[in-house]
């Protein structure tokens, strides 16, 4: 329903795990619409506005309609409200594909991380294969779009690079900037300018390089085993 996001700041999720993180989020929600068959066989802690199945079809943007979603008005971040002194911040470069950036980000949320830098191209976290991909992870992160290489500058910037040092074995200073770049491009020179420190994930196969999302999330996993350990 893209006439909600451009005119009124309105993004929709649909199915009922979304439905319900933006219940239980500081998001506000505006309309929460279920067909009668879907809301009598869900257990929900709310009245949803009942339409028709024909109705929720044309507002549904899934393949299979799920039958229940929200109207969530969007939330924007500044930057003073981000904190670069504690733990990892996790920093995407030029992440073009929503399922990806949706991915990225449900992983994440597993490994504790609670804000992402996103270059001003980077594809928009609104996206609904975006917000679908998160699982309602969103709701639980902020997020800034920004000149990437500007912000981060000067930071302890750990770069995922093919050739960088294995992550297992890598000595990494906390806090730091995990930075990732697009399956297509890698981190972009402007990005790499600012990397203190390139990790890799180590491997025994010849394939050419690791799906961004998987990637980051073996990255995630290391840092995150490597911070219990201190």
């Amino acid at each position: 329903m893209p006439k909600y996001r451009q005119k009124y700041g309105q993004f929709v999720v649909e199915g009922r795990k979304q439905v319900l993180e933006v219940f239980h989020s500081d998001y506000a929600i505006d309309r929460i619409m279920a067909t009668e068959e879907v809301a009598a066989k869900l257990d929900l802690p709310f009245e949803p506005e009942i339409v028709s199945r024909q109705d929720y079809q044309k507002i549904s943007q899934m393949e299979t309609p799920p039958g229940i979603c929200a109207v969530v008005r969007t939330r924007h971040f500044p930057l003073a409200d981000f904190n670069f002194d504690h733990g990892v911040t996790l920093a995407l470069d030029g992440i073009s594909d929503p399922g990806n950036l949706g991915t990225i980000m449900r992983t994440a949320d597993w490994f504790g991380y609670r804000q992402v830098l996103l270059s001003n191209d980077c594809t928009d976290v609104y996206n609904a294969k975006c917000l679908a991909a998160t699982m309602g992870s969103f709701t639980r992160m902020k997020w800034y779009y920004c000149d990437l290489p500007e912000v981060i500058a000067g930071k302890n910037v750990l770069g995922c690079f093919m050739d960088g040092v294995p992550v297992e074995e890598a000595q990494i200073d906390i806090p730091a900037i995990l930075l990732v770049g697009s399956e297509a491009h890698g981190i972009r020179a402007a990005a790499e300018e600012t990397v203190k420190l390139r990790v890799s994930v180590s491997g025994a196969g010849k394939t050419e390089s690791l799906n961004a999302a998987m990637a980051a999330g073996m990255v995630m996993h290391m840092l995150y085993l490597g911070i219990k350990k201190q």
